[in-house]
């Protein structure tokens, strides 16, 4: 069964004023029960006080004299001074009950001796007026304060304490014992009892009404933004509630409404987010395809490499280019920034590369894909790139760096490593960099490795202070090249080392390598 929010309110007032009323009203029962236990405790014994000597001499004068009549007219006419005692006991000092009020009622009793208890025989013959509560608890009052049965002072009566009996030495042979009677107590707290009841009943019909009433004020508005809520669901981002109020439904109404503008606007957001996304993937996929899916061989190398984007769109690439079969070019370069432009520079170069391979010279490649790039790429747009050269027939290795890191040397008959030349300037940074590029020969000899890769693996972080470095790359080309079989085992245990070196730190930059290793 489902309960909307007026019924939801409803409810719980009324459950809240019920609880409320129940709280209170036992409180306070429990207050004037204790209050009124208390009044009859102090009338009772005043009355006790008073008129024991009265039953004394009335039983001295009539009962002894056999005017059981006037004796007990007597006695009876103390219950009318008194609603709080139901009975009146008369006991002599040695524990026999003369007179008992409730039992004797037509004539003077003349039977056996009546006795009455252990407990009730020690406050007969006690000095002391007692009482007796009705958990079987007795007290003595010696002048202001209460003693046990030896005369030692105890704690007071605690106040409400319910009486059974009091017991008043009315002469040195008599004492008067006192039934007290709850009656009118307890149908004064049955009394009060009911009023609540009544006053609790008009409470929840009160409250059910204003609840009512304060519900409908605010379900009214709510039913309205659940209706926009739908129309909003439905698509219909025009959709606006009025809602006049100035607490927090109103607020919320606002809410919706701004929100319902924001979400029209963010409609046309989204379809050009998701427009741009597909020409991301699309220039994703064309990114894709400058790097070789398949290296081609070439007679003399083993040839490894691989690139790993720190974006979508990566700044870096690499690529080989058969002459024949005896001779190949080999580039790894590596553009400005990441993303878009960077993709952009970086599809230009390749197609520049692959135009101008037929050159014979590794510097005219160079100069002329400077002079292009210069011309149709952004001012601040410039590739850094080492072009490599095999010659199979003639053993030749030779490069060229245009600004690029440094090629690392395996030398296998040493197993040591050394660093390429550095030089050259950043393509497309200068119009002219003539002066500043030269080719290199390095003399690369069977099972000698030659590793080129970009700034993304000595640049690769582990902490915000502390990066792989080219010592620690170094280290590991040297490590792992007298392990290593082949130029792709040189490429995964170097790359291996970089990401365990990395650990889950960011990737910041680009991370590519091409690993040569001589056969023959």
């Amino acid at each position: 069964m489902k309960f909307n929010i007026r019924s939801k309110l409803v409810m719980a007032i009324s459950l809240l004023i019920v609880i409320l009323f129940s709280a209170v009203a036992f409180l306070f029962i429990s207050e004037k029960k204790v209050e009124l236990a208390d009044d009859i405790y102090l009338n009772t014994l005043a009355f006790s006080k008073l008129t024991a000597g009265d039953v004394v001499d009335n039983y001295e004068l009539y009962l002894e004299a056999n005017s059981f009549v006037y004796f007990n007219r007597e006695v009876q006419s103390l219950f009318e001074q008194n609603d709080d005692v139901s009975n009146v006991k008369m006991v002599s000092y040695g524990g026999v009950t003369l007179y008992d009020s409730l039992l004797d009622t037509t004539k003077r009793y003349d039977g056996e001796d009546r006795l009455v208890d252990k407990s009730l025989l020690a406050q007969v013959q006690s000095e002391y007026v007692s009482v007796r509560t009705l958990d079987g608890f007795v007290y003595f009052l010696k002048e202001g304060f209460y003693v046990n049965q030896n005369g030692e002072k105890i704690a007071d009566l605690e106040k409400g304490t319910l009486v059974d009996l009091f017991v008043v030495p009315a002469s040195e042979k008599y004492s008067v014992v006192y039934k007290v009677d709850y009656s009118n107590l307890n149908m004064r707290i049955e009394a009060m009892r009911q009023r609540i009841v009544y006053l609790a009943l008009f409470g929840v019909l009160l409250g059910m009404m204003m609840s009512f009433f304060m519900s409908t004020q605010i379900s009214r508005p709510v039913w309205k933004l659940v209706k926009g809520a739908e129309e909003i669901a439905k698509g219909n981002f025009k959709t606006r509630v009025e809602i006049k109020t100035s607490d927090e439904i109103g607020y919320l109404g606002g809410a919706f409404n701004k929100m319902a503008v924001d979400l029209e606007a963010s409609m046309d957001a989204r379809l050009y987010k998701e427009r741009v996304t597909r020409e991301l993937e699309l220039a994703t996929q064309i990114q894709n395809q400058l790097v070789p899916k398949v290296i081609p061989s070439v007679n003399g190398l083993d040839l490894a490499a691989s690139v790993d984007p720190a974006g979508a769109i990566g700044g870096d690439m690499y690529d080989f280019i058969s002459i024949n079969e005896n001779k190949m070019l080999m580039y790894l370069g590596d553009v400005t920034g990441h993303g878009v432009p960077a993709g952009i520079v970086s599809s230009i170069a390749s197609a520049l590369f692959y135009g101008f391979s037929d050159k014979i010279d590794l510097k005219q490649i160079i100069l002329k894909v400077n002079k292009v790039l210069k011309v149709k790429t952004m001012p601040n747009m410039f590739m850094t790139l080492c072009l490599m050269e095999w010659d199979s027939l003639l053993g030749k290795f030779s490069y060229v760096s245009a600004g690029h890191e440094q090629l690392i040397h395996y030398k296998s008959d040493s197993r040591d490593v050394v660093l390429g030349k550095a030089g050259g300037i950043a393509l497309g940074m200068l119009p002219d960099i003539s002066k500043s590029t030269h080719a290199q020969d390095l003399d690369l000899k069977v099972g000698d490795f030659v590793v080129c890769y970009s700034d993304g693996i000595p640049e690769a972080w582990q902490t915000d202070k502390e990066c792989y470095g080219m010592d620690r790359l170094q280290s590991a080309v040297k490590a792992f090249a007298q392990k290593a079989k082949t130029a792709e085992d040189l490429k995964k245990m170097i790359l291996d080392d970089v990401y365990a070196f990395m650990g889950d730190h960011e990737q910041m930059d680009d991370i590519t390598i091409v690993v040569i290793k001589r056969t023959e």
